[in-house]
Parts: C-alpha cells; structure tokens; sequence
C-alpha cells in the first residue's frame, strides 16, 4: 500500500477519491545514462504541513539508482520504500519513482511518478509533482501520447477542481524529455509536494 507515499506527496485527497494521479511508463531518461544525486544521501526531516516531522533517507544503491525509505515517527507500519533514479534537464534535476502495483485484473504494473526537486544552499529539500491539468492537456492535443481517463460521477467531480481521475503518459523516454526542455518547468511541475531539512548522513 502507497498510503504513506502519497500522503506525504500531497495527493492523499486524490488516493481516497480515486487515483488522481500522473504516472509514466517510461522515465525521463535510461538509468544507463543517468547519474546519481549524492546531495540527496542522507536523512531529512519534513518541515511542511503534508510531510511534517516524517523522514525521508536516500542512499545510492547501483549505478545511477537510489533508494528512499520514508518513516513516519510514532507509527509502528512498516516504512515504506521506492528505487528511483536522478534526470537532470537544463538546470533542473528530477527523480523517477518506480512505482508497483497491480491493475483492475491482478496483473502487475510498473509506472514512474516524476518528481522535480531542488536542495538549496541552506539544505532544504523542496519537491514538486508533474500538473495533472499540464499533462491532460499535452496528452488531449496530441503533443504527448497517452491516456486520460476521466471521473464520471458527478459526486465526484464536484469535490475536484477538475475531472480527471488517471493520466498515464505513453510516451517515450526522449519525448518526454524534450517536451519538460522546451515548455515552463514552473507550470509543467506546479504542486509543491514536500519540503525537508537535512537532518544527519
């Protein structure tokens, strides 16, 4: 279960009502190509509503991958844990989520959730989550391949700012980095996740 994951990316609501999430099925980038971040290793503490006091630990694993666990102090879950892998486009750098599970009929899935995110002078660590409503709209006239599964049900839709429950990019891997090259990083990755300090190796 991702309950843990998602509620500390901020899209906790979206979990409960449906999915609500964007998801790809190919990286920004090969991990063959892709270094890792050694700014990241280490331990940090979230500092923001959504991720307060929960810790998140990187380490480098093989190659260019990583490996985060994230601990929710006081809980007695197990931590939840994802491999990732760092692409840097321009002066802006992301991360890859692998991301697990099973689909309506029990056969295994396997997305990546992109996350852009910057580590300050100070040691602050900020992420932010790719716009659902950028990546619809991208996939809706036809600038990205994909698909866009919306919400029916207008009990529903009236607690959302917008309809779409699932938005799964199938592009390529070099399309999809030339399209985050050429557009506005700010709007394309507009919904501040997380903050966290570090707080120890």
């Amino acid at each position: 279960m991702k309950k843990i994951f998602f509620t500390l990316f901020s899209v906790a609501l979206c979990v409960m009502l449906s999915s609500c999430t964007t998801v790809s099925e190919n990286p920004l980038s090969s991990p063959e190509t892709s270094r890792p971040d050694p700014r990241l290793v280490g331990a940090w503490r979230g500092t923001s509503d959504t991720a307060h006091d929960s810790i998140l630990r990187f380490s480098i694993t093989k190659g260019s991958w990583m490996h985060v666990t994230i601990t929710e102090p006081g809980k007695k879950e197990k931590p939840e844990s994802y491999d990732l892998f760092p692409t840097v486009i321009g002066r802006h750098t992301f991360l890859n989520v692998v991301m697990t599970g099973k689909d309506d009929k029990g056969r295994p899935t396997k997305n990546y959730f992109f996350i852009r995110y910057s580590i300050s002078s100070d040691h602050e660590l900020r992420m932010w989550s790719m716009s659902q409503d950028e990546a619809a709209s991208a996939i809706r006239e036809g600038k990205l391949k994909g698909i866009v599964k919306e919400d029916k049900n207008p009990l529903t839709t009236r607690r959302l700012s917008h309809p779409d429950v699932d938005v799964v990019l199938q592009d390529t891997s070099a399309n999809l980095f030339r399209y985050i090259q050429k557009h506005d990083v700010d709007d394309l990755f507009d919904d501040e996740m997380s903050s966290s300090k570090r707080v120890g190796n």
